[in-house]
């Protein structure tokens, strides 16, 4: 049963490293995040734990276990928590720069970090679209 619930080989989770280097990466993202002069006020509580919670949704999103709809409702509820944020498309790009950049600090390689572009930008634009009222226009 445990072999069923194991990541696959060639899944990018685990050739990132696992949940050492997601959570080594979360939590150098969240440094940057809460030092950066655009991203804190989309952040209610600072208090929270942000990184362990993203390091949970990308573990799920990479092809490691399902933290993230286990322990906090998947998808659904990452979608809910981006409502009326109003993220701004100079907000949603920083967190995509502060992201990828995190992601190099922690250690994963040039090659590896190309392949979570499309993760990293496709996330982005969702949360930024979901994050606008639905009688509202999302910026473009």
């Amino acid at each position: 049963m445990a072999e069923a619930l194991a990541a696959p080989v060639d899944c990018l989770y685990r050739r990132l490293g696992g949940g050492p280097v997601i959570h080594a990466w979360t939590e150098r993202f969240y440094e940057l995040v809460f030092a950066d002069d655009l991203l804190p006020v989309l952040f209610r509580d600072r208090g929270e734990d942000h990184a362990g919670r993203l390091a949970m949704w990308l573990t799920e999103l990479l092809g490691g276990p399902a933290e993230h709809s286990a322990h906090r409702g998947g998808f659904t509820v990452m979608k809910g928590s981006h409502h009326d944020l109003r993220i701004s498309e100079e907000q949603r790009a920083r967190w995509a720069l502060l992201c990828l950049t995190a992601c190099g600090e922690a250690g994963v390689n040039d090659e590896l970090r190309r392949e979570l572009v499309p993760y990293v930008e496709g996330g982005s634009t969702l949360a930024m679209r979901v994050s606008w009222p639905a009688d509202e226009v999302w910026p473009r």
